[in-house]
C-alpha cells in the first residue's frame, strides 16, 4: 500500500489515505469535497518524504 494526502495550500493535510495505485489516489483526491476549492496538493509517502504528485492548477 501507498500512502497518499491531501494538503491545502497553507500546509495544512485535509485528508490522507492508503491506496494500492497512484491512479486510484489520483482519483480519490478529484472526487474528495476539497477538490472543489483551488491550492490543493496530493501528495505520496517515499520512506520519511512526502512528495508533489498532483496539484490543482494541473486538473
Amino acid at each position: 500500500m501507498k500512502h497518499f494526502r491531501i494538503v491545502n495550500e497553507d500546509g495544512s493535510v485535509v485528508d490522507q489515505q492508503p491506496f494500492e495505485t497512484e491512479d486510484e489516489a489520483l482519483a480519490w483526491a478529484h472526487t474528495h469535497p476539497r477538490a472543489g476549492t483551488p491550492g490543493w496538493t496530493l501528495e505520496e509517502q517515499v520512506e520519511a518524504d512526502w512528495e508533489e504528485r498532483e496539484n490543482s492548477e494541473r486538473t
